[in-house]
């Protein structure tokens, strides 16, 4: 069950200002402002320790867009922090530490706030060189971490991406990354729940697995047949055995091949061996084919994607 926060909260202002409108009527009045109709409210948020480097534009929303270098936390994180060029980037948040924001310390002292990947409600972090995996401690997958690269990063409570005519999400577009180096391999697209990667296999391709299970539903039934006509011609075999009777001449005297049973026995194992052997050999050939072609990794028509993965 989702926790739901008071809809204006006064805690963590600085005391004498939480002690103003708690107690004057004015605050009743709207003197400080209570954000009926997207006006002015007096609420708790941190000030943001701007770097040297950076423009900030705010209007005391606790909402921010910070124009500057690499910086996933204090001035001296990032390659803005250690100095690099190419490390242009543009921070968006609202929300800056999320559940508890506070404009003040313990010490009633005015608090100011770095950027928190964790603690930070909503945030789009675009950046030219970054460490976009870390930034936000993501798992590897299998499409592995980036690494002093362009990167975006979307976070939030609830993200969505809605297109009116379709959503595309592409990889390997280009021959070269935002660095100028060749691009060798594709990448392919890792769905991970829970930020684990533990377990993580490939998606199938519908087409090539919908063809697969039809055919090998075919295979079977091809087999039933087989076993089906071993069965009449061995019954047929049976049948005459059981109508099979001897009559000996003289007590203990081996008697003469039946002359029922020889041409039968003969024609049982004929059948079985030109025509259910052979539908056998036939049926095992197509089978090892099947294997290759859907479900070896060189297979023409394998089912899993070589690409994109999910758990």
């Amino acid at each position: 069950m989702s926790k739901y926060k008071k809809a204006l909260s006064l805690e963590n202002l600085k005391q004498e200002l939480k002690k103003d409108l708690e107690s004057s009527p004015a605050y009743l009045n709207n003197k400080y402002g209570r954000g009926i109709a997207g006006s002015r409210v007096s609420e708790p948020m941190p000030l943001f320790e701007q770097a040297g480097a950076e423009k900030v534009m705010e209007n005391g929303t606790n909402a921010y867009v910070v124009v500057g270098k690499d910086r996933p936390s204090s001035v001296f994180s990032g390659y803005g922090g250690r100095g690099d060029s190419g490390a242009g980037t543009v921070d968006l948040i609202c929300g800056r530490m999320s559940h508890n924001p506070s404009a003040v310390n313990s010490n009633n002292e005015e608090l100011k706030a770095d950027p928190d990947f964790k603690l930070d409600a909503s945030r789009v972090y675009i950046s030219q060189k970054t460490d976009i995996d870390d930034n936000f401690d993501l798992v590897d997958g299998k499409v592995g971490r980036s690494e002093a690269k362009a990167g975006i990063g979307i976070k939030s409570d609830a993200v969505r991406i809605i297109g009116r005519e379709g959503v595309k999400i592409v990889t390997g577009t280009d021959v070269k990354d935002s660095t100028g180096e060749n691009i060798y391999s594709i990448s392919g697209i890792d769905l991970i729940a829970g930020n684990d990667d533990v377990g993580l296999q490939p998606l199938l391709l519908g087409n090539n697995t919908n063809e697969s299970l039809k055919k090998l539903t075919d295979y079977v039934d091809k087999l039933a047949g087989i076993v089906s006509t071993a069965i009449t011609y061995q019954m047929k075999f049976n049948a005459k055995t059981a109508a099979h009777t001897h009559i000996t001449a003289f007590f203990g005297t081996p008697t003469a091949p039946s002359e029922t049973l020889v041409p039968a026995g003969i024609q049982v194992s004929k059948d079985l061996g030109t025509k259910t052997i052979k539908d056998l050999i036939k049926f095992r050939t197509n089978l090892k084919f099947h294997k290759q072609t859907y479900y070896a990794s060189s297979g023409k028509k394998y089912i899993n994607s070589k690409h994109n993965n999910t758990n």
